[in-house]
């Protein structure tokens, strides 16, 4: 018995022990409010069931919540969670629920980083044309934009189909003061994102995605640079027919920047493969950025070019799928009132020609916006 009691107590002391050595939880709660006002137009309008004309201007209000968890153990591994809720328009329907964004737990040592749940993944590190505020090509502009008649490029081409439920990987960055290497890989069984399992194959949509990304930070004083190479893959679920734009895909590209005297140039190019098309559809499917940032005082200036082609099979009318060409110029700035208070102008320029249309989709928005973060 008193072996017994002896072992109990020992027990005990180096659970407490271990327990004294531990951080406590750290619980965070932050988000944001942005009131957006825009001006906007598309030359190109399809006006379905109800629709009397095309409107030239609104408001929006977007804002989202998070709520993150950190803790670090007597080892030195740090872990935690992170919950965001938003109502953005691509999740929530109606323009004023609420619905989750990203929502994942997270381990972090020596031995690098493990995400586990919904979160962007490792494209994470892919370097494009860079951006302020509302972000320009990469931003808020399609809010007011008619996914039907205007395509929906992405610098990255692959964020249209980020969000689903994953696993990602970064290694520890590797190397010395002045240049590091980090790789990240990230796998999805399929598509959907949250709370939805897949217990049968889908007729639509993708499985088993994978994408890497490599990031080399380099330090040649004053100059810094990064350079990310990218690559991705994924596979089509259901038959592959005419009307399942899900062929299996691989996607690759390259990304690089360079900063100087608060002067940023970066650029990118990603060639799509097959991604979300269908049999038949062999057209070239990429997108190439370049952009420049400045940025001194409270205030950012950037201003970038996009050039794409690629297949948006959601588009209407009798025009081709195929969008041969797609310009778009973005500029934006930004002025930090106070701390969190951020006053923003962003202004998109397009030009979307499609195969075989007898005339391009031109336009334009311009928006004024008012920010805080906390």
């Amino acid at each position: 018995m008193r072996k017994i009691l002896l072992a109990s107590t020992a027990l005990v002391a180096f659970a407490g022990a271990a327990q004294a050595a531990e951080s406590p939880i750290q619980v965070t709660l932050g988000g944001s409010v942005d009131f957006r006002a825009a001006l906007f137009h598309e030359s190109e309008k399809v006006m379905a069931t109800g629709e009397t004309g095309r409107r030239g201007g609104d408001f929006q209000s977007e804002y989202d919540l998070t709520i993150a968890a950190t803790g670090k153990a007597a080892g030195g591994i740090e872990y935690g969670a992170l919950v965001n809720l938003d109502n953005g328009q691509s999740r929530v329907t109606t323009g004023n629920g609420v619905s989750m964004q990203y929502a994942y737990v997270w381990m972090s040592g020596a031995f690098g980083k493990v995400l586990m749940g919904d979160e962007r993944g490792a494209s994470d590190l892919f370097v494009t044309a860079p951006a302020v505020g509302e972000g320009q090509l990469n931003g808020n502009y399609t809010n007011f934009t008619d996914s039907t008649t205007l395509a929906r490029f992405q610098p990255a081409y692959i964020s249209t189909k980020e969000g689903a439920t994953k696993v990602t990987y970064y290694t520890p960055k590797v190397g010395n003061a002045d240049h590091k290497v980090q790789l990240g890989v990230s796998y999805a069984v399929e598509n959907d994102q949250g709370t939805v399992s897949s217990l049968y194959d889908d007729a639509t949509g993708y499985e088993n995605q994978v994408e890497a990304v490599a990031q080399y930070t380099g330090n040649f004083n004053p100059v810094s640079v990064s350079v990310s190479p990218l690559f991705a893959t994924g596979e089509g679920e259901g038959t592959k027919s005419t009307t399942n734009f899900a062929r299996d895909y691989t996607v690759w590209g390259v990304g690089a920047d360079a900063k100087y005297a608060g002067f940023t140039l970066g650029t990118s190019y990603v060639d799509a493969g097959h991604m979300s098309s269908a049999p038949g559809q062999e057209e070239d499917q990429s997108v190439w950025t370049i952009g420049l940032k400045y940025g001194f005082d409270k205030v950012e200036l950037a201003a970038s070019y996009m050039d794409g082609e690629g297949y948006f099979n959601t588009l209407a009318g009798a025009d081709s799928d195929y969008v041969e060409s797609f310009d778009a110029i973005g500029l934006g700035a930004t002025y930090t009132w106070f701390p969190g208070l951020t006053t923003a102008a962003d202004a998109v320029f397009f030009d979307q020609e499609r195969k075989d249309a007898t005339a391009d989709n031109e336009g334009h928005v311009l928006m004024l916006s008012q920010k805080m973060s906390f």
